[in-house]
């Protein structure tokens, strides 16, 4: 992913050091500081708000930028060096963005945060209108003129980050799914996070914590299969991030080309816990073992191991139950670390662990021996 000379050094998730680039955090995790050069005399400084969204910044020759954001977390303009630009928004898609200078607004895919078309300047009269040729993961490649002249070509690396403009008769902010380039830092803004193409992280650990995956700074684990359109959860692509438990999620609407389509199966997994004091039980109880700090969050990591996990049989007081099994990592003594979600008989979640060794392969198997995983054909 980088072309620098040097070791790679990474600390609890967080990348520390890659070639003569040198990374500091605040306790939260954030990206605050990057160090480079002799010395590491040129500093690139980050700044957020009590909300761990990126505020501003302030570059080593000494250009800044800020931004704001909305209500509901969207970032509704930047400033840089004394210029605004306003973003407008349906729902989590951007639709538009306007300074003074100039107008643009984008349309997508129905259903879809893979762009359609680019829309320049104001009015009916006055509006240019430029098509998207995407790739398989709704990554623009080429913007193309009403007369078929291509305006806009680019090729990348794996991580999203351009190798080569072919060419660049307009700019195109538009990048993965759900991600806009600022020429100012670099950075793709991806809802809810920024994130580096050229090292393939974020700067900020995901805010579904757990939900998201193990490494919260990480991207997808497959960039040329799977997308994140609002950087909170990886999407994997061959089921067109369609919800396994039937609820509906902005990241939904994410969709790839993988070819031919798989034939429709209807699967339902549960989504919610059996009540309201059973769920502040269990998040009092075990939403440590988690690292998550509210209810909410605990609901949505057991949302994330019934989706993403393994689906069992077993035995629980001499009736037969399902639950979801999903691998961790391993404990301090070396042996795999599972997080649990069992279920009731009305198809609720009642409650969400973790378990490892002997205790993890009794419940599931009824012997601390059988060190097995029989799937459950729902």
């Amino acid at each position: 992913m980088q072309d620098r000379p040097g070791p790679d050094i990474v600390a609890g998730n967080r990348l520390m050091i890659q070639g003569d680039r040198h990374y500091d955090y605040d306790a939260f995790g954030n990206l605050i500081r990057e160090r480079r050069g002799k010395g590491h005399q040129l500093v690139t400084e980050y700044r957020y708000d009590c909300q761990h969204r990126l505020i501003g910044f302030t570059k080593p020759n000494g250009q800044t930028a800020s931004y704001r954001y909305d209500p509901f977390g969207r970032r509704v303009s930047k400033t840089v060096d004394g210029k605004t630009t306003e973003f407008f928004w349906q729902g989590d898609k951007l639709i538009a963005e306007h300074h003074a200078e100039r107008h643009r607004s984008y349309l997508y895919e129905p259903e879809s945060f893979r762009p359609l078309a680019l829309l320049e300047g104001y009015g009916p009269q006055a509006t240019t209108p430029y098509h998207y040729q995407l790739d398989h993961l709704g990554t623009p490649q080429e913007l193309t003129s009403p007369e078929g002249e291509i305006v806009w070509s680019a090729h990348y690396r794996a991580y999203g980050q351009i190798a080569r403009l072919d060419v660049g008769k307009i700019d195109n902010p538009l990048r993965f799914q759900g991600q806009y380039f600022d020429a100012e830092s670099g950075l793709h803004y991806n809802r809810h996070r920024y994130y580096n193409p050229d090292i393939g992280r974020y700067l900020t650990p995901d805010p579904v914590k757990l939900a998201g995956g193990i490494n919260g700074y990480l991207y997808v684990p497959n960039p040329t299969g799977w997308v994140d359109p609002l950087g909170l959860s990886r999407c994997p692509g061959e089921d067109g991030c369609k919800s396994q438990a039937g609820v509906e999620e902005p990241a939904d609407t994410a969709k790839i080309n993988t070819g031919e389509p798989n034939q429709p199966t209807v699967t339902t997994r549960p989504t919610e816990f059996a009540n309201k004091q059973k769920l502040n039980e269990h998040y009092e109880k075990h939403g440590p073992e988690f690292g998550v700090e509210t209810p909410n969050e605990y609901l949505l990591t057991a949302r994330h191991v019934v989706n993403e996990g393994i689906p069992i049989n077993y035995l629980y007081k001499s009736k037969s139950t399902t639950g979801y099994v999903l691998l961790m990592g391993t404990n301090r003594t070396g042996q795999a670390k599972f997080a649990f979600a069992g279920t009731n008989s009305a198809g609720n979640i009642t409650t969400l662990h973790t378990k490892s060794g002997k205790d993890f392969w009794r419940v599931i198997n009824g012997d601390a021996t059988d060190k097995t995983i029989t799937p459950y054909n729902q």
